[in-house]
């Protein structure tokens, strides 16, 4: 698992003025949305008690701990303690980490790290479908993050955004080309689909009809991002590690055009998904390229002092002292170096990785 990375938590439609709970690289985050609409992003921990906010409610600009009423601004600055008398100052410790949050494509994503904005990793670049039909889901795993990663980084994967019933064999391949890019790989091959099961009378009666080739691309964007396309239609997956043996897939399907009705579209790739789960979780990690440009750019990170070490979390910490991704206020504001209550969670030693 990894700081200093834009990850995706949830879906837009997901978050509201509502706080939602979002437990992701085995910290726990609330979103919600300030009154002008703009999602935010805050450690879920309430300084004082170690109060989750999320149980809690907003109120104007500002999210209410539900246990004793402190009140934090979307920076995450407490500015009301109710047991406070009148005109007493609210401590400079009184502050939980708020992370940079933006929106794209439909997804809020926050940047989970403390380094300045022009050291930052990018936001993959995601392409605008013209979809005339989107469709999304989640799915979670028993299994590590980059596992789940190697086993959905292949070209088959790609034929999920595809719409129709597919006979059960498995599509062929051809042409295929792989590059690496700074922050990721792709690989692009024709990929000729096995054939349309074309439903009958009442559903009850199948015919197959040979499916046509098409272009075909897998790719990954680190740190969790994979990408698909075959033909026009695009799939976009999220695997967003929960702790070091739980990961969650959201996943999102545009397509150009279809002929199904879009809640049995969406159970189709629900489907799919779970057939893969054995697979998944069961199998050792496969040897791709892709995989291997994965985790070569992974061991990067880690060098560069990025990886949490979840394992010394579980270990050291776990239930006598809560440790939280450091925010950038951390580094960018000076006056605040002794103001952060919560401890940073430790990383990986490069030497350790």
């Amino acid at each position: 698992m990894l700081k200093n990375f834009w990850w995706p938590l949830a879906f837009s439609k997901e978050v509201s003025r509502k706080p939602m709970r979002v437990t992701a690289l085995q910290e726990e985050f609330v979103l919600y949305r300030l009154p002008d609409g703009r999602a935010n992003v805050l450690s879920d921990l309430c300084v004082h008690r170690g109060g989750a906010l999320s149980d809690g409610w907003t109120q104007e600009d500002r999210i209410v701990c539900p246990y004793h009423g402190w009140e934090f601004r979307a920076d995450g600055a407490c500015v009301r303690i109710p047991a406070n008398p009148p005109g007493a100052p609210v401590p400079r410790k009184a502050r939980v980490d708020a992370y940079p949050t933006v929106e794209q494509m439909g997804w809020v994503w926050a940047f989970l790290g403390d380094i300045p904005a022009a050291e930052r990793p990018p936001m993959p670049t995601l392409q605008d479908a013209g979809a005339a039909m989107i469709l999304s889901g989640a799915i979670t795993w028993r299994a590590p993050y980059e596992r789940v990663i190697a086993h959905l980084v292949q070209p088959p994967i790609a034929m999920l955004a595809l719409d129709g019933e597919f006979a059960p064999e498995a599509p062929q391949l051809s042409a295929l080309h792989a590059a690496e890019t700074p922050w990721g790989a792709r690989l692009t091959a024709v990929l000729t689909p096995p054939p349309y099961l074309v439903r009958g009378w009442l559903g009850l009666t199948r015919r197959r009809v040979p499916a046509l080739s098409c272009e075909a691309l897998v790719a990954f964007h680190m740190p969790c991002i994979t990408l698909y396309r075959a033909g026009d239609d695009h799939m976009m997956m999220a695997h967003v590690p929960v702790n070091p043996e739980t990961t969650t897939t959201r996943w999102m399907v545009a397509r150009r055009s279809s002929q199904t009705n879009a809640e049995v579209a969406r159970r189709r790739v629900m489907a799919a998904l779970e057939r893969l789960r054995p697979e998944v979780e069961g199998q050792p990690a496969p040897e791709t390229l892709l995989f291997c440009a994965f985790r070569r750019l992974c061991d990067e990170a880690i060098a560069r002092g990025w990886g949490i070490d979840a394992h010394l979390i579980q270990a050291e910490y776990a239930n006598i002292k809560a440790v939280v991704i450091p925010s950038p206020a951390r580094r960018e504001v000076p006056e605040l170096a002794a103001a952060w209550v919560m401890k940073e969670a430790p990383t990986i030693k490069p030497h350790d990785a």
